[in-house]
């Protein structure tokens, strides 16, 4: 199962100068339990920009440099998992997967306006559906998954 993570606003930012443009310590402890134990899938960039390692996790990195894991995405996601591969990022990568995504699990910051210069692609909501909504105090996540064919 393929799956994208994201945190975003109303505007579907999710990044701006190379980083998150807000602090949410609620939706960073809800991606921290969820990832934890599981492969992500992250752009160079993203990876270059966290704060600090993910420990507990097992991380690989999409980049054109030899030096890094994974230099053709879609050929490395057509492949068949065992486990749930996670993609956190960043917006040219979730692009990119989009395709591939069986599940998105979507934090909808609240009360964030900042508009970015990176941001989560269009979803087809066509091919998805809502399982689940679930209200925090700081944001809202949504998950969907991929409508059967």
């Amino acid at each position: 199962m393929i799956t994208l993570i994201a945190a975003m606003n109303k505007h579907r930012t999710i990044g701006l100068m190379g980083v998150m443009p807000w602090h949410n310590k609620e939706d960073l402890n809800h991606f921290k339990n969820y990832t934890m134990h599981k492969t992500l899938i992250m752009g160079r960039k993203t990876y270059e920009g966290l704060p600090k390692v993910l420990q507990g996790r097992n991380i690989l990195v999409v980049s054109k440099d030899e030096s890094y894991d994974i230099k053709d995405l879609p050929a490395f996601l057509s492949q068949s998992f065992d486990e749930e591969i996670i993609v956190a990022g960043g917006g040219e990568i979730y692009k990119l997967a989009m395709p591939f995504a069986d599940k998105l699990v979507l934090s909808l910051i609240h009360d964030n306006d900042v508009i970015g210069d990176t941001f989560f692609p269009e979803v087809d909501m066509d091919q998805f559906e809502l399982t689940s909504k679930t209200e925090f105090n700081t944001f809202t996540c949504f998950v969907y998954r991929r409508k059967d064919v």
